[in-house]
């Protein structure tokens, strides 16, 4: 008689449901990280740093409009904010996607970035700097989840496509 050792076992269905939960969990705290610290950038309370640069807020909000446009435009119904990807959904390379990975991320930290330019508060670069940290987290998560999905494919588009800041330097040759 055989007995089924832990190795086996960690791999049945209980633990892969374990996973699952565990990657929803991690998912559900880093964006809940991030809308605390896009709240932190949008608190109209606090002391003000500066007078305000409202010509450069808008600079950097409007290219957060059309970054996330683009990024809108190619992901259609497959956009999420949740960093686990949808099953069935493909690996995306094109349009926007062939120059940075996660250009939404890019698009929420311009959107921040141009809310504490006109604001000036400090609050807001707190919450600017927290937001930073949460979304590269995010990213380095969502991008363990897209290597395990994906395998070498993935690789091979982390290699050539920088993650949230475009690098027009860097070859995006295929």
């Amino acid at each position: 008689m055989s007995t089924i050792g832990p190795s086996a076992q960690s791999r049945g269905p209980l633990a892969g449901r374990r996973r699952a939960e565990r990657k929803r969990l991690i998912g559900n705290l880093l964006v809940l990280g991030q809308l605390a610290m896009l709240g932190l950038c949008l608190l109209p309370v606090g002391p003000v740093l500066w007078d305000g640069l409202p010509v450069a807020g808008l600079v950097s909000l409007g290219l957060a409009a059309l970054v996330g446009l683009l990024a809108l435009a190619a992901m259609g119904r497959d956009l999420r904010v949740h960093p686990v990807p949808a099953r069935g959904v493909r690996l995306r390379t094109e349009g926007i996607y062939g120059v940075i990975r996660h250009p939404m991320y890019l698009a929420v930290l311009l959107a921040a970035l141009g809310v504490v330019l006109v604001t000036g508060r400090l609050l807001g670069v707190v919450g600017l700097a927290g937001l930073v940290g949460v979304l590269t987290a995010k990213a380095a998560f969502e991008d363990r989840l897209l290597q395990s999905r994906f395998g070498w494919q993935f690789a091979v588009y982390a290699c050539r496509v920088p993650a949230i800041v475009p690098q027009p330097w860097r070859s995006h040759r295929r």
